[in-house]
């Protein structure tokens, strides 16, 4: 919504200005700068907002903060169907949606104003001289103008000091500060200062026409007294000017008999250098805008960011930091990683009158150079420029937009567990000393003789079928 920012800031200056002509500038009889000063501060009110001074702002840049997040070599993105986000009606929206009504109403009203003066223009009774036509009304008393198009009534009295009064709208286009203003409050619909900025003007052009008619009639009080005698007649459409206008009529005959203002009063009309210079300022200083599309004073390079560099794979990160000291040396600052190892390097190379550089590293600059640096070159290490850099871990995989499915490769089979060694069978401790025959094997060699010569008694071990049972069964020979 910058724009909508842009228009809040725009219609603040439009009544500051506006304030500044009516304590100061309203009573004053130079209409013609009067005239000018509205017009002209109209503009400047929109252009403002636009202007920046870059020298108001901090000189010293505040170290620039970086988050790089490394992407591993390969990344299997897996999509999956987003939810669909419900939108709701937020009182941003209504006062949106509130101001292009507004806009709307007014532009309809003023399209058939338009219509309307374009229809009397169509009328056949009408008399065309070299600088303008005009266009009698019939049955009415009206008398108003509108761009070269002068129209009154044919009940109107005093025709001829009428014509003579709106020839001076048409010979000094005051139709086209109408329309400007229209349009503008168009915009601007909202602020009221843009109503009053409207009437102010409306009635300067009828100064301006009342102080030249009554000088070339060389009687400013029968002039007077003509517009009190005929302070009757109907007004026009409210884009022209009407001849009889009740609610100036009083102010006009007052301005009309006023004393005129001195040459030195003008002065009072350069009062609006120093606003301009006020509101450009705190146009740069108070509001943080994305709009201020012009540095018309912009502040003294002290900064210039080289480039930045990051290659995911090896993290290979390189930040340059350009600038010039107070002591007028050349100064570049480096942040350098290369390959993720040994952290985020930080150095500085000043280039000396001479042309020669030098290279100083955090990790190896002393306190003596660190002072050397400072009294020598102006430069303080580390200056606090250097930015900020932190490796954060891969990002999660990015979900997949509606309507789009991606199969995964399946996953390689997992490796076969080996049994611990203290699940795995083993024979009882008490057959040690014992050999073994599985079932099937052939019968064990008979035991050695004994010395006795008596009967002899042979022992045979079996096997069972069932593990871990051992008998013995004896025979005798």
């Amino acid at each position: 919504m910058n724009w909508l920012h842009y228009l809040l800031e725009a219609n603040l200056y439009l009544a500051v200005f506006y304030a500044l002509y009516y304590l100061f500038l309203r009573n004053d009889t130079h209409y013609a700068l009067s005239r000018i000063y509205l017009l002209a501060t109209s503009v400047i009110s929109f252009v403002i907002p636009l202007l920046q001074l870059g020298f108001l702002k901090s000189a010293e840049p505040k170290p620039i903060a970086i988050t790089l997040i490394p992407l591993p070599q390969s990344a299997v993105i897996h999509y999956t169907n987003a939810p669909v986000e419900v939108v709701h009606f937020t009182w941003q929206d209504g006062l949106i949606g509130a101001y292009f009504l507004g806009v709307a109403v007014l532009l309809i009203i003023f399209s058939i104003k338009i219509y309307q003066l374009f229809k009397l223009t169509r009328a056949s009774n009408a008399e065309t001289d070299a600088s303008y036509k005009l266009i009698y009304v019939d049955d009415s008393n009206t008398a108003f103008s509108f761009f070269n198009f002068l129209f009154i009534g044919t009940k109107a009295s005093g025709a001829d000091t009428i014509i003579q009064h709106e020839l001076v709208h048409i010979r000094q286009k005051h139709s086209v500060d109408i329309i400007f203003i229209e349009l503008l409050k168009i915009v601007n619909w909202f602020n009221p200062f843009i109503y009053l900025l409207q009437a102010s003007l409306k009635a300067l052009h009828e100064y301006i026409a009342d102080e030249q008619t009554a000088t070339e009639g060389n009687d400013v009080i029968a002039y007077s007294t003509f517009l009190v005698n005929n302070a009757y007649g109907l007004g026009g459409s409210s884009i022209t000017h009407s001849f009889f206008n009740y609610n100036l009529l009083k102010k006009r005959i007052i301005m009309l008999n006023q004393q005129r203002s001195g040459n030195l009063a003008r002065l009072k009309y350069l009062l609006a250098i120093p606003v301009c210079a006020g509101l450009l300022c705190a146009s740069t200083l108070a509001f943080s805008k994305s709009y201020g599309l012009v540095d018309i004073a912009p502040a003294m390079k002290t900064d210039t960011p080289k480039h930045v560099h990051f290659m995911a794979n090896n993290n290979v990160i390189n930040y340059n930091y350009t600038y010039t000291t107070t002591k007028g040396y050349h100064v570049v600052e480096a942040i350098h990683n290369s390959n993720g190892g040994g952290g985020i390097s930080k150095k500085v190379i000043i280039t000396d009158k001479d042309g020669s550089k030098h290279t100083y590293y955090d990790e190896k600059i002393s306190t003596d150079e660190r002072k050397m640096l400072l009294d020598k070159y102006g430069y303080k290490f580390p200056s606090g420029k250097l930015m900020n850099v932190k490796l954060l871990p891969p990002p999660p995989p990015v979900p997949t937009p509606p309507g789009k499915n991606i199969k995964l490769a399946p996953p390689p089979p997992p490796a076969p567990v080996q049994p611990k060694a203290e699940n795995r069978p083993h024979a009882p401790s008490l057959l040690k000393n014992f050999t073994l025959v599985r079932p099937g094997a052939n019968k064990l060699p008979p035991p050695p003789p004994t010395v006795a010569p008596i009967k002899t008694t042979k022992l045979l071990l079996a096997w069972p079928s069932i593990p871990g049972f051992f008998t013995k069964s004896e025979k005798g020979c």
